[in-house]
């Protein structure tokens, strides 16, 4: 056998509810490709049973299920890998941290939305915005500012913020 034939191989224990496989596959099979076969040294029970639980997964100690379109080596599986096939419907659950420093970096790692210069720019052209209308209504609208000083403050303020706002 030679050395790129080797590195190709992935030799895995599985453990299934009713058996234990030891078994060596090449790296690049799917885990779509790799379950008949493991069904089929589990026993036909197995393959039958599958149909009551919507079918089976392949998972790590701790980890998600692995999709079934990655192969072996994309799922980073290396020797000595130990997975457990387990029905469909009981799925081990994922490890959980405890540690609230490395749990509050994956939950900012995962942020979907972060505050960038557009944001920044929105919110302050949305609060010019309103503080114009504010200014606006301040000066034209009898009753709401009754001294004359008042409606010519409000007034300035939306004079500026408006020449602002044209000059960029």
């Amino acid at each position: 056998m030679t050395d790129s034939a080797v590195a190709e191989t992935c030799r895995l224990t599985v453990r299934a509810p009713s058996a234990t496989i030891d078994l060596a596959v090449p790296a690049d099979v799917p885990v779509a490709d790799l379950l008949p076969t493991l069904l089929r040294y589990v026993g036909e029970e197995a393959e039958e049973a599958g149909l009551d639980h919507a079918g089976w997964v392949l998972q790590r100690l701790g980890d998600a299920p692995l999709d079934e379109e990655t192969t072996l080596a994309r799922a980073g599986l290396a020797d000595g890998a130990v997975l457990h096939l387990r029905p469909h419907t009981e799925a081990l659950p994922e490890a959980r941290l405890d540690d609230l420093v490395d749990g509050m970096a994956e939950t900012v790692g995962r942020r979907l939305h972060t505050w960038h210069a557009g944001a920044a720019r929105g919110l302050l052209v949305g609060t010019a915005v309103a503080t114009v209308a504010t200014a606006l209504v301040m000066v034209f609208r009898p009753g709401v500012a009754d001294s004359a000083a008042t409606r010519a403050a409000c007034a300035a303020v939306a004079g500026v913020l408006l020449l602002a706002g044209a000059g960029s």
